[in-house]
């Protein structure tokens, strides 16, 4: 067991003799046969473990054991205990993810703070090959299904070559001791009824089937490899990326064949679910809006828009005539100067400062407002306004509105209203640029 660890670190360049790791260790059988290959092979090593408070005394015993182990063979031990049934119930989550997002977003954030090169997880072959299973079952697309890898980041499985036999005859053989999780036995869990009633049988049918399983996995990660490649070439050909948001060419998206794997690869990766009713949406339905958790997605005439979907509340600003900049929500710096035909070349709009009365106020469109576009003589409604300008809703959306008194004098970024524009009677000049645009 140890030469093969050597080997399997050493040939998949997973890390080096110099580098810090910090092991995340449950007490466990598999974690416990990781801490003493470690042992045995002198790495640099810090412990890790989590208590996720879900097996009560059991819990707090894993706890105690890791810790003594961590004292006796001298490794600098880290701990944390985690509500791990409130953070699900909170934020919508089952236990096994909640207590997954809790364990990594921790090892990460400790990772960080005591300078460790990378993150060592007690991962073996039969986990990976459950995995495969599971994510079968739950369909996660090609991608899920090859999940699991040997190096992610600055996570490592230097373990994954081992079958789970092999790890309980060398936990045997070095007489070691390690905790018996309870919960591994449940059929509750999908991973124990793979585990504990799917495999055997797969094993009756074929008694190598880890190893076949294992190299068919590899053979996936070629070929979405491949598959990734040529997705990201077509994808790239698709999207326009702005400030705060993506758009996809419509009829560019319509004319690629196998429109369902692109739109589940294109908008998978911003939370969406619902593959389907976006392909039907793309295909026809204008004004479609599709919300996941991250990103809200419209179905425009000319582009699939999508933007982030952080909820931002806004307040009416007001500006003084001494104000000479804001920042939020939109960045403008203002400032006054005396009517000069030389100096109006570089703005992004001009008023008479004469006409204007301070405060003036920015405040977001709302139905029924209306202003007299520049170069008109009669008031307009916004909302034909931005028919006329093409906008999508996304963009009326992020619109803002400078006023005075009750008058909207800049619809912000697109046009002001005539009766405040400059004249031969203009004496001061009220100057405004949008910044960062």
């Amino acid at each position: 067991m140890k030469n093969n660890f050597i080997t399997y670190i050493e040939s998949n360049q997973l890390f080096s003799k110099n580098d810090k790791i910090l092991l995340a260790i449950s007490g466990g059988i598999d974690s416990i046969c990781l801490a003493n290959l470690f042992l045995e092979t002198q790495y640099n090593v810090e412990y890790a473990h989590c208590n996720f408070k879900l097996r009560g005394d059991e819990s707090d015993k894993d706890l105690e054991f890791v810790k003594e182990l961590a004292s006796k063979n001298n490794i600098p031990f880290h701990s944390v205990c985690f509500e791990t049934k409130d953070y699900s119930k909170k934020n919508q989550l089952s236990i096994q993810m909640a207590a997954r997002e809790l364990r990594y977003n921790w090892f990460e954030q400790l990772r960080v703070k005591i300078k460790a090169d990378y993150i060592a997880i007690a991962h073996n072959l039969d986990d990976k090959v459950e995995t495969f299973f599971i994510n079968i079952t739950r369909g996660t697309g090609l991608k899920g299904v090859i999940s699991m890898k040997k190096q992610n980041g600055f996570i490592v499985r230097p373990l994954m070559f081992a079958k789970r036999i092999e790890i309980e005859n060398y936990i045997l053989n070095n007489n070691l001791k390690y905790r018996e999780d309870s919960s591994n036995k449940s059929k509750v869990y999908l991973r124990n009824k793979i585990r504990h009633e799917l495999i055997p049988v797969l094993k009756e049918m074929n008694p190598s089937i880890l190893e076949t399983v294992n190299k068919e996995i590899n053979v996936l990660d070629d070929v979405y490899t491949i598959y990734k490649n040529y997705i990201s070439f077509k994808v790239n050909d698709l999207l326009l990326k702005e400030k705060d948001r993506i758009l996809i060419s419509k009829k560019k998206l319509l004319k690629l064949s196998y429109l369902n794997t692109f739109i589940y690869e294109i908008f998978n990766s911003y939370g969406f679910t619902d593959f389907d009713s976006i392909s039907r949406a793309v295909k026809g339905e204008v004004g479609k809006q599709f919300f996941s958790s991250s990103h809200k997605l419209l179905i425009d005439r000319e582009f699939l828009i999508i933007e982030n979907n952080k909820i931002c509340e806004f307040e009416e600003i007001y500006l003084q005539d001494s104000t000479l900049s804001i920042e939020k929500p939109i960045s403008i710096s203002f400032k006054i100067l005396k009517k000069n035909h030389s100096l109006i070349h570089d703005f992004s709009a001009c008023f008479d400062f004469d006409k204007l009365k301070f405060p003036l106020k920015i405040r977001k469109w709302k139905n029924g407002d209306r202003f007299i576009p520049l170069g008109m003589k009669n008031f307009k409604n916004l909302s034909d306004f931005f028919i006329d300008a093409k906008l999508d809703s996304f963009s009326k959306h992020h619109t803002y509105l400078l006023c005075s008194g009750n008058d909207i004098i800049w619809v912000i970024g697109y046009r002001i209203d005539d009766r405040y524009k400059l004249t031969s009677k203009t004496k001061k000049m009220y100057i405004a640029n949008l910044l960062d645009q």
